[in-house]
């Protein structure tokens, strides 16, 4: 750990810190910089927190100077901060059965309506699933010590390309960036190469033609300047959405210290926080394509076969994620799970329905699934 680190884990004393001698200031560590989507979701959590506690509940947010994402687990089970950031994929073996479910966000292309709004239709889904659906995800949380307070997603993956890919045949001999097993297995099915690099390599990678394309959100356009080195976009495809997120995840111990009424406040704030870092999202999206093709940067739609050929690979991807989390983590029906987590996701995307706002959203996730949890049991 660097020496900024050790002075700040020193300078909290561990995490849990009081504001007063009637409020409690909750540490949340999050390994986004600052003035990110990330950063603009956690400042009206706090905003929120403290209203719906009435004072009694605060949070002190470190961005990228308490916990990195890869430490951040091992630093909420440890104490070193009372909630942060969890992007489960980091960490196979840990939390195999909600990666599972994270892992067949593809999948969304086969429901009524596709991919529109699928970043608000997933983070709905997971949240229900994992709160309401499946112990075992959060037996694998509760093994690390913490708990699960919600879930987010990003929107559809599109190709942020160095020139038009449009149609099958152009894709063939591509080197892809790919951010996922699901997107790398897509890669090879249409003749592709996919390439594994890290985000802050995206840049550079497209810049130099060590990749063709990136298989990417569109609102990362601007978090990593790739206006910069993207010529052509062909939105939404291939689609699927990277969902193994813990919003708001939280020491169990620390939970445990809190009375139920502090409890159910920070459920209200983090069913607000999922909206917001989900929303926050889509709007990027929105406004990346906008300030895309003002650039210049050609947009590019899927033809009939590309998404035709998608559908068939997504719905034998399915049986195959299936059988490797079987086989690698030991998951028992695992097919049983993923036709549950589907019909979730059927429900959402009816629920989600056009929402307009982060407000309209949050008010549906509370409703749905975060005013469910009892927070007179949950987690003790």
């Amino acid at each position: 750990m660097s020496t900024t680190k050790i002075g700040v884990a020193l300078a909290i004393a561990g995490g849990l810190s009081t504001l007063s001698a009637h409020a409690t200031n909750l540490t949340f560590a999050s390994g986004y910089p600052q003035g990110s989507i990330t950063s603009d979701a956690l400042a009206v959590f706090e905003s929120r927190l403290d209203e719906l506690s009435n004072g009694e509940l605060g949070a002190r947010v470190f961005e990228l100077s308490l916990l990195n994402l890869r430490e951040t687990p091992a630093g909420i089970r440890d104490g070193m901060a009372d909630m942060g950031v969890v992007l489960t994929p980091y960490f196979p073996a840990d939390f195999a059965h909600t990666n599972m479910v994270a892992e067949v966000s593809m999948s969304i292309e086969l429901t009524d309506g596709g991919s529109d709004q699928a970043g608000l239709v997933y983070t709905g889904a997971m949240s229900e699933f994992i709160f309401l659906n499946c112990k075992e995800c959060r037996d694998e949380f509760s093994a690390q010590n913490q708990l699960f307070l919600g879930s987010a997603a990003t929107p559809p993956y599109s190709l942020l390309c160095r020139e038009k890919v449009d149609s099958l045949e152009a894709l063939e001999g591509k080197n892809l960036r790919t951010s996922g097993a699901q997107w790398a297995r897509w890669a090879e099915s249409v003749g592709a190469n996919p390439i594994t690099m890290s985000v802050n390599e995206i840049y550079e990678g497209l810049s130099q033609g060590v990749v063709d394309c990136s298989v990417q959100s569109t609102s990362e356009l601007s978090v990593f300047n790739l206006f910069e080195v993207v010529d052509d976009i062909t939105v939404n495809y291939p689609s699927g959405v990277f969902s193994g997120v813990g919003s708001a995840n939280m020491n169990l111990d620390t939970w445990r210290s809190l009375t139920d009424a502090q409890r159910q406040a920070l459920l209200e704030a983090t069913a607000i926080l999922s909206a917001e870092f989900s929303w926050g999202y889509e709007k990027g999206a929105v406004d990346n394509e906008a300030t895309a093709r003002d650039q210049g940067i050609g947009i590019t739609q899927a033809t009939d076969a590309m998404n035709a050929d998608n559908r068939e690979f997504i719905e034998a991807d399915l049986k195959t994620i299936a059988e490797a989390y079987s086989e690698r983590y030991g998951i028992e029906n695992a097919e049983a799970k993923i036709a549950t987590f589907r019909e979730l996701l059927g429900k959402w995307q009816g629920l989600i329905n056009d929402v307009q706002s982060s407000e309209e959203l949050a008010d549906i996730y509370w409703k749905e699934v975060f005013s469910k949890v009892d927070a007179a049991q949950y987690g003790l």
